[in-house]
């Protein structure tokens, strides 16, 4: 997991200043162990800094995700990108489609997989992948039938 002081260390050294607003949007994912969406880091940004701008924090997660701070997850079914700070180890995500909660999962799908046949078969070289299930949490299976994503 990536340390406060690391990143801000990765920001001097490539030339960014910390200013109060980039490092409390460092402090939203340290204190975060979920994916969040741009919306959601500035909602939680605002309470401190009233003025800052979804733009604002968009030019910041961009400079993290090209710090490699952060990671982007595209989550195609809820129509959103989603960011969480890079753990340094391989895993996927469980979703909601009810209520959207992500839960990372440490074990990887891919691996019961015949990689090579997929790639002779299929003439398609493999460089990475992602893997995203989705489905129901154990509350929203509780209650009753609501709308899905």
């Amino acid at each position: 997991m990536v340390r406060e002081d690391y990143a801000i260390e990765r920001f001097r050294k490539n030339g960014y200043k910390i200013t109060p607003q980039r490092q409390e949007i460092l402090k939203v994912f340290v204190g975060n162990n979920l994916p969040l969406s741009a919306e959601e880091v500035h909602r939680k940004v605002v309470e401190r800094y009233p003025n800052i701008s979804l733009d604002t924090v968009y030019r910041n997660l961009s400079i993290l995700l090209e710090l490699g701070i952060i990671s982007k997850l595209d989550f195609i079914l809820e129509g959103k990108s989603r960011y969480e700070l890079n753990s340094g180890k391989h895993h996927h995500h469980l979703v909601c489609l009810k209520c959207g909660v992500t839960e990372a999962i440490d074990f990887c799908p891919f691996k019961s997989l015949d990689r090579e046949k997929i790639e002779e078969e299929k003439k398609f070289e493999i460089k990475k992948h992602s893997f995203e299930l989705f489905g129901h949490c154990e509350l929203c299976r509780e209650k009753p039938q609501e709308k899905s994503f």
